[in-house]
């Protein structure tokens, strides 16, 4: 894939922090170490001339591809529709989701399903009770207009 961009595209920076509940200065610490002071988004932005390993930490940090990061943002969200999940939004290819939170989901839905085939079940034998006390209802009918 051709890169698009000469320097990283911020914008793509920005919508994956916030796509992962993330701010600049948590994306700062984890590229450059828990003590630093210096600002990764700014740095970018005033110097787009970024070294190729702080665009890998950076990679890294984010759980993108490198060529994604210099793709234009309407490259980017084409194609990629968005997947809403118990805790989890993906609009991109390259996110990665937590197997625990998968589980956890399709445990969840599994019971749901459970609990609607016992209601379905229990509405069946309401509708099954139903129906023979109105066959009930119209034999006690009949006998009272053929008795009188």
């Amino acid at each position: 894939m051709a890169l698009e961009l000469d320097s990283p595209n911020i914008g793509y920076i920005m919508d994956v922090l916030k796509e992962r509940g993330m701010t600049p200065r948590q994306l700062s610490k984890q590229v450059y170490g828990k003590e630093t002071h210096r600002d990764i988004v700014k740095e970018i932005t005033q110097k787009p001339d970024v070294r190729a390993s702080t665009v890998l930490k950076l990679c890294r940090a984010l759980g993108i591809t490198m060529d994604s990061l210099y793709q234009n943002s309407d490259t980017n969200s084409v194609n990629f529709p968005s997947i809403n999940g118990i805790g989890i939004v993906n609009n991109s290819p390259n996110a990665h989701v937590d197997m625990a939170d998968l589980r956890a989901e399709n445990k969840a839905l599994k019971m749901v399903i459970e609990e609607k085939d016992k209601r379905l079940a229990e509405q069946s034998r309401y509708i099954k009770e139903l129906g023979d006390r109105l066959d009930m209802v119209l034999q006690l009918g009949q006998k009272s207009d053929t008795g009188k």
